[in-house]
């Protein structure tokens, strides 16, 4: 789960909060266990919170903006079109760093990767340079024909893509400057047919669909696939997801991609948020270089990955270390609501909270790059000896920061005239999983150890075999399934899945029977000894039903 405030209303801490107390109460309610110490042990695993730990909060870093759309218009740098298509209410869009340097590359007729972090506008940084040289080859040329093909990993992104491309090309007036269109397998027979019949210029996909319309025979999809010949631009997009088995598939796919609709130069664009987390810059962009290269049969050189650019929005003369001594006077007086971004800029929190949860100094790579993520625990400690004040102090210190900071100046201030844009962005990561299966040792009760850690024995102690161990819905009396099998004379029960099926002979398919020194499928539950309240008289109705099997006599098998 990935959280951020939104509006004034939203206190993303309570809400964090209120979905973790009904996990939890959803998480332990379906099953009920009638032994004291395996209820215990259970109980205990649940409040180590593993399955629901502590989120992790972190500060959306800034990107260093360099230009705008109409700037590199009048350097001749992209069409002019291009500002009237890539525009925010009249305003031409001011582009990071990185966007101006997917620009340049693709304009020198490059390939290159782009990886940036979450909402730092990749997107553009393959739009932009295919719609400019969409625009420029058109005027050249009126042919009609597909110039670029985008490949996304899920149709959902496609689909989210396809919505933003048509908000900016619905920028100008009249019949739209450039075409494009989606063929995901989500189109009907009509709008296929429309696609081959008029070729777009920009083709969104996925891999699956691509391949096959390169492969499969049917006349509308090989028309498609044809109007693509002379390919200039092949992007894969989220390149991370392409791993394993699936990124030798597209790997594959990307050469015949290569060798059927471009003789010539085609240019290769990935966009990624993670591909490589350790090391030092260079060490990364090498990796990435490596990983790209292979899946685009193409050389990247290490210059060509595009990595973010950040900036410090507060006093950049500041730091965590030196505004230390304002801490403890700044948390005492607390965080105006009313706070302006200029105060907020050189508010001693706000320097700590930057420096310490948004970005930090690499000396290796002489900038600023992303803080690592810190547990609220971890930051509420750090602020704590930083600023000689109380834990609580500092949560609630830092919890009224946040939410504050993350209106947009304008509402916190009721000025009109104040900026639009909230100071800090923050996430909350949480991280939620299911729970196990319990095991445990057969041991009497009190004596047994109970884990949700899935292995055969028993660690530190690995004469104790570890069974799966299931509870009786009705009762909560706990039972575990096992194999009984003859070795060498002597009878043992093994630990199984409840879901095995029984082992059957070729004859009957009956079960067979563990005295012929094979196996047979059963269950062991340990009768507690002095408790009056659990009774077991090897009646039928003493079974669950599920155990009971009943051959064509009606005889309890």
């Amino acid at each position: 789960m990935n959280t951020a405030p939104a509006s004034p209303a939203l206190d993303i801490f309570a809400l964090r909060d209120s979905v973790i107390d009904e996990y939890k109460h959803f998480a332990t309610s379906f099953t009920a266990i009638y032994a004291p110490d395996i209820k215990a042990q259970v109980e205990a695993i649940y409040a180590e919170e593993r399955y629901w730990p502590e989120p992790l909060i972190q500060i959306n870093p800034s990107y260093k903006r360099t230009t705008d759309i109409k700037s590199l218009v009048a350097q001749g740098a992209l069409d002019p079109r291009c500002a009237d298509i890539f525009q925010t209410k009249g305003t031409p869009l001011s582009l990071y760093k990185h966007q101006e340097q997917a620009i340049a590359l693709a304009e020198a007729g490059e390939s290159y990767v782009v990886t940036t972090g979450t909402g730092s506008g990749k997107s553009l940084c393959f739009f932009i340079p295919i719609v400019h040289r969409v625009l420029v080859e058109k005027r050249r040329s009126g042919q009609a024909r597909t110039r670029a093909i985008i490949i996304y990993p899920m149709n959902a992104l496609a689909n989210s893509q396809l919505e933003e491309l048509g908000k900016f090309v619905g920028n100008v007036a009249g019949a739209p400057p450039i075409t494009f269109a989606r063929y995901t397998g989500q189109e009907d027979a009509e709008e296929r047919k429309r696609i081959a019949d008029n070729p777009p210029d920009i083709l969104l996909t996925n891999f699956m669909m691509l391949e096959l319309l390169m492969t499969r025979q049917d006349e509308v999809d090989r028309r498609v696939i044809d109007n693509c010949v002379g390919l200039r631009f092949l992007v894969l997009d989220e390149l991370h997801t392409y791993r394993g088995r699936q990124g030798a598939d597209v790997a594959l796919l990307v050469r015949r991609v290569r060798e059927r609709l471009s003789p010539e130069k085609l240019q290769c664009i990935g966009t990624s948020a993670t591909m490589a987390s350790e090391g030092s810059l260079e060490d990364k962009s090498r990796v990435v270089a490596r990983v790209a290269s292979k899946l685009f049969a193409a050389s990247i050189p290490e210059s060509n990955v595009i990595v973010e650019t950040l900036e410090r929005i507060t006093d950049p003369s500041a730091s965590s270390d030196s505004v230390t001594p304002a801490l403890g006077a700044a948390i005492d007086a607390g965080i105006p609501k009313a706070i302006t971004n200029a105060e907020l800029s050189k508010h001693p929190l706000s320097i700590w909270v930057e420096t310490r949860l948004g970005v930090t100094f690499s000396e290796v790579d002489q900038r600023w790059v992303r803080a690592r993520p810190m547990t609220v625990t971890e930051a509420v400690s750090a602020l704590a000896a930083a600023s000689g004040r109380s834990e609580a102090a500092c949560r609630a210190a830092l919890r009224d920061l946040l939410l504050i900071s993350s209106v947009p100046e304008k509402d916190r201030t009721h000025d009109e005239q104040s900026s639009a844009r909230s100071f800090f962005a923050f996430k909350l990561h949480q991280f939620i999983s299911g729970a196990g299966h319990a095991f445990s040792t057969l041991e009497p009760a009190g004596q047994r150890t109970v884990t949700v850690d899935g292995q055969q024995y028993l660690p530190k102690q690995p004469e104790k075999r570890l069974y799966p161990v299931h509870f009786c819905r009705e009762c909560g009396h706990e039972y575990h399934p096992v194999r009984l099998v003859d070795e060498d004379g002597v009878r043992k029960a093994l630990p199984r899945s409840i879901d095995d099926a029984p082992p059957t002979t070729e004859d009957d398919e009956q079960p067979t029977d563990a005295g012929d020194g094979l196996e047979e499928f059963g269950f062991v539950t340990l009768h507690p000894l002095g408790d009056a309240d659990f009774t077991f008289n090897d009646r039928d109705e003493d079974f669950p039903e599920n155990w009971i099997e009943y051959d064509g006599a009606a005889t309890r098998g």
